[in-house]
C-alpha cells in the first residue's frame, strides 16, 4: 500500500479519525492460532453512529472497508465494534500518526503533527476526542477524564492555543497506586468552544 502521508497529516478527516481512536480505539498485541503475529485496529462505542463515522473515515482514508460488529449485553447498552486487519495501515498509525500499541491508556498523548498543526486540526482531533472519551455535562461544562498524564496535558495546550482558554488540571490518586488527571471547561468556556467546532461530523452537535 501507498499513501501519501505527507497529504494525510494535512486531513481534517485524519485528525478527527485520531482523535476518536485516542478515546475509543486500540492497536492490540494478538497472534493467531499458529503464534503469527496479526495487526487488529479496532474501535469500540456504545453509540452505533460514531462506530459507523469511523468506519466511514477508516474507508475515506486508506481506502480498505472494515467490519461492524456488535456484542450485546445483559443490562447494558449494546457494544459496538468497528475491526480491520492491517499489518501496513496498523504500522502507519503506529509509527507515522503516533498511536501506542498495547495498551495505552497510560502512554496516549495528542500526536505532534496535530499539536504543531494549525487551529482546523486541533479543532478536528478536539472533536473526535470529545464524542468519544470527553464528556458534555447537564450543567453545560466538558470534562476530560484520563489516565494518560501526556494527553491532559497536551490537550490544556491544544486548548489554550486554539481559544486561549487557560485551565488547570487537577491530579487524583485512587487507592494510593492509581493516576488520573481531570481537565474541565465551565459552561462559558464549553460554549465558546463548542461553537466553533466543525459540525459536518459532529453526531453530538447538530
Amino acid at each position: 500500500m501507498n499513501f501519501d502521508i505527507k497529504k494525510l497529516k494535512q486531513s481534517e478527516d485524519l485528525a478527527l479519525f485520531l482523535g476518536m481512536f485516542a478515546g475509543d480505539g486500540c492497536l492490540t498485541f494478538n497472534f493467531n492460532g499458529d503464534g503469527n503475529r496479526i495487526y487488529p485496529l479496532s474501535f469500540f462505542n456504545c453509540n452505533k453512529k460514531y462506530v459507523i463515522l469511523f468506519g466511514s473515515l477508516f474507508y475515506k482514508l486508506f481506502g480498505i472497508k472494515g467490519s461492524i460488529l456488535v456484542s450485546k449485553r445483559t443490562n447494558k447498552r449494546d457494544l459496538w465494534h468497528f475491526e480491520k486487519y492491517s499489518k501496513d495501515i496498523y504500522n502507519l498509525v503506529n509509527n507515522e500518526f503516533e498511536i501506542p500499541n498495547g495498551k495505552k491508556a497510560l502512554k496516549v498523548f495528542i500526536p505532534s503533527f496535530i499539536l504543531n498543526g494549525n487551529s482546523e486540526l486541533k479543532k478536528y482531533f478536539f472533536l473526535g476526542y470529545l464524542i468519544t472519551d470527553g464528556g458534555i455535562k447537564k450543567t453545560g461544562d466538558i470534562m476530560f477524564h484520563s489516565a494518560s498524564k501526556k494527553l491532559i496535558y497536551d490537550l490544556k495546550e491544544l486548548i489554550e492555543s486554539v481559544w486561549g482558554i487557560k485551565r488547570q488540571v487537577k491530579e487524583y490518586v485512587q487507592r494510593g497506586k492509581f493516576f488520573s488527571y481531570q481537565l474541565t471547561l465551565n459552561k462559558t468556556q464549553a460554549s465558546i468552544v463548542l461553537s466553533q467546532l466543525p459540525t459536518s461530523h459532529n453526531l453530538a452537535l447538530r
